[in-house]
């Protein structure tokens, strides 16, 4: 028994906290908030942004700098009000414009697992032509996708380019290794957490929007061994 009643001086809000829930929770709370992710700035809240916009058009361009030209993508999630996929999609087709090309196919995949992208992959590379490349939308569908090239007696990056986004540590060890976009989250860690503490001392002060760095790593899934 006894009384768990749990104080907080502040919350960090996920990507996943829809706008609806936001706005019943502002409307219960006065309690200093940070949003984190995929949210857009309206000027209300602190918020640690990812440009996924960015990080998913720098990973096409580095595709069309290789010279593919045939390039497919893994990862939409057209009913899902998530904003992510979204936003990876809009970066994906206008680096495919900003070339002139047009992109071969965009492949759902319901739950980010490698599962879904070696399906997915698997139908891409049964179509004739077969893309030269694939971006992924994580570096978790980019390992199925890697696996399904190989099963289909493919080689990457020779036959199919393949690019993630995230810099986990599978893809620095996998054979071959995965090209990806590192998102620096101990950047977003360091930014959230100064945001709160900010908060937390003058509440009235103004909200601040702060995005965090990426980086194109290339390695042997799109540049070879």
């Amino acid at each position: 028994g006894g009384d768990r009643t749990m104080l907080f001086d502040g919350i960090l809000f996920a990507p996943l906290v829809t706008p609806a829930e936001l706005l019943e929770m502002n409307g219960r709370t006065s309690m200093p908030l940070v949003l984190l992710g995929e949210h857009d700035f309206d000027g209300r809240y602190d918020h640690v942004a990812i440009d996924n916009v960015r990080a998913a058009h720098d990973a096409t361009s580095h595709l069309v700098a290789l010279g593919r030209t045939r390039i497919a993508a893994i990862g939409a999630q057209p009913d899902e009000e998530y904003s992510t996929p979204q936003q990876r999609t809009a970066g994906f087709e206008s680096a495919l414009a900003d070339a002139g090309l047009a992109p071969v196919s965009i492949e759902a995949a319901a739950h980010y697992r490698r599962a879904d992208a070696y399906e997915a992959a698997r139908s891409l590379l049964a179509r004739s032509p077969r893309p030269d490349a694939i971006f992924c939308y994580s570096d978790l569908l980019a390992m199925g996708a890697l696996r399904a090239v190989f099963d289909a007696g493919l080689r990457v990056p020779e036959d199919v380019a393949i690019i993630g986004i995230d810099d986990i540590e599978e893809g620095r060890y996998s054979r071959p290794s995965l090209s990806t976009v590192s998102l620096d989250t101990p950047f977003i860690a360091r930014n959230a957490v100064a945001r709160i503490a900010a908060r937390i001392d003058d509440p009235d002060a103004e909200a601040q929007e702060v995005v965090a760095p990426q980086t194109v790593m290339p390695r042997e899934s799109t540049l070879g061994s």
